[in-house]
């Protein structure tokens, strides 16, 4: 982690998020990314019959897909953590939506997360 505000610069980590990191697929093209503070990052939930929709739309919108985190999991995937990544990947909104896992087999139920992350 970076000790001061003053030196951080664009792509370099800032925040913990675990292993996200390992999850996140990047969808920049090999663009530069922009400086994005945390507070910038916006985050809309939706269903999960929406979210194919919802990032349609707003890439009509002139926004452009960055990156995409998808995990299953018995643990709840923190919307927080996710920001804090799209923070450090250059990301001000995130798409995000979770549901329960039709693979889920066993004792403990599997839950999907799927974050977008998104670009002006």
């Amino acid at each position: 982690m970076t000790p001061t505000v003053d030196t951080r610069r664009a792509g370099q980590h800032w925040n913990y998020y675990g292993n996200l990191l390992d999850v996140y697929r990047d969808q920049t093209g090999g663009r530069p990314i922009a400086l994005v503070w945390l507070n910038q990052v916006q985050f809309i939930q939706v269903t999960p019959g929406d979210f194919a929709k919802t990032v349609k739309s707003l890439t009509a919108h002139e926004y452009r897909k960055i990156g995409f985190v998808s995990v299953r999991s018995e643990y709840f995937v923190d919307p927080y953590e996710v920001k804090k990544l799209a923070a450090d990947k250059g990301a001000k909104l995130i798409v995000g939506t979770w549901f329960k896992s039709a693979r889920a087999r066993g004792r403990y139920p599997l839950t999907e997360y799927w974050y977008q992350l998104l670009d002006k």
